[in-house]
């Protein structure tokens, strides 16, 4: 079993592999203008972090808004919670 920590949502989500835990990571985004740049005062307030992962994914600054930029820096750090449970 694997586990997602949701910190944005407080929530843990199970999963009987790790291929779903990457899939419910890839398919989580944030909309809304307010939302985004919520997310990101409170986790890249300099935008260093998400800047670097949208170029690493090919974005150009056209093509980016808020909660694109929001999004990409959501599931990767939704990504990186991915835990094996080690209890089963």
């Amino acid at each position: 079993m694997f586990i997602v920590d949701d910190q944005y949502t407080g929530e843990i989500h199970k999963f009987d592999n790790e291929d779903q835990a990457v899939e419910f990571c890839q398919e989580q985004d944030i909309i809304y203008y307010s939302r985004a740049i919520e997310y990101l005062s409170e986790n890249d307030a300099s935008l260093v972090d998400s800047l670097a992962l949208a170029h690493e994914y090919g974005f150009t600054l056209d093509k980016l808004d808020s909660e694109t930029l929001a999004t990409i820096l959501y599931q990767h750090n939704l990504l990186n919670t991915i835990e094996e449970d080690q209890t089963q």
